[in-house]
């Protein structure tokens, strides 16, 4: 079994300030995990306090290939969850730099330090060329995961956010299910390679992942 085989100590999270990192936290923490986090200095306030004190945090920003490298260091795989749903250009934040580009890294960064395992959060629907930006995006990143040539497995939930409005919509109970289910993929060998489509229903309707295709 790859758990047997890996004992994980250290497990490196990006975006795990954002919905899903604190449930996908969690879940790794209830499997006798340690999260390394890597966060931006002022969203490290972000953390919840009882995650903070049972996880690891390094500074930096993984849109930038060195930080994604110093991150990466001393750890056994990669939960790729960062991504941002709305560009700020002007400010560094384009769906290229915060979604394609920090793909490159996290998948750099493993390739650096020897980390075959990577489970990747990506968005269903998504494909390279799609008119809508985000969806472009997140499918040129979910791409190049699945060209790697790292034992990936990738996570395709609805947008978390209505791309019109901003507005949360997903719930708390889903994303707990969601968070599960991905740090069970961990200890699986059957979910490498394999794609799981993760549908939002109505808030509150606790629908949880289902298996897609590899």
């Amino acid at each position: 079994m790859y758990a047997s085989f890996m004992q994980y100590g250290e497990v490196l999270v990006t975006g795990g300030t954002g919905l899903a990192g604190p449930p996908v936290c969690r879940a790794l923490i209830a499997r006798g995990v340690l999260p390394r986090l890597i966060v931006r200095p002022e969203s490290e306030r972000k953390i919840p306090p009882e995650i903070r004190e049972r996880c690891r945090v390094t500074p930096g920003d993984i849109t930038v290939r060195e930080f994604a490298e110093n991150a990466a260091q001393g750890t056994s795989a990669i939960v790729h969850l960062s991504g941002s749903w709305k560009e700020s250009p002007g400010e560094g934040g384009s769906f290229e730099e915060t979604i394609v580009h920090a793909t490159d890294n996290v998948i750099h960064a493993a390739k650096v330090w020897g980390i075959s395992r990577l489970l990747h959060l990506g968005t269903a629907g998504a494909k390279p060329g799609d008119p809508v930006p985000l969806l472009d995006a997140k499918g040129r990143a979910e791409e190049r995961v699945r060209n790697s040539g790292l034992s990936w497995t990738v996570f395709r939930p609805e947008p978390f956010y209505n791309l019109e409005d901003g507005t949360v919509r997903v719930a708390a109970g889903y994303l707990d299910d969601l968070g599960a289910a991905i740090a069970g993929a961990l200890f699986r060998d059957d979910a490498i390679g394999c794609v799981y489509e993760a549908f939002v229903g109505e808030p509150g309707s606790g629908r949880s992942p289902e298996r897609a295709t590899r």
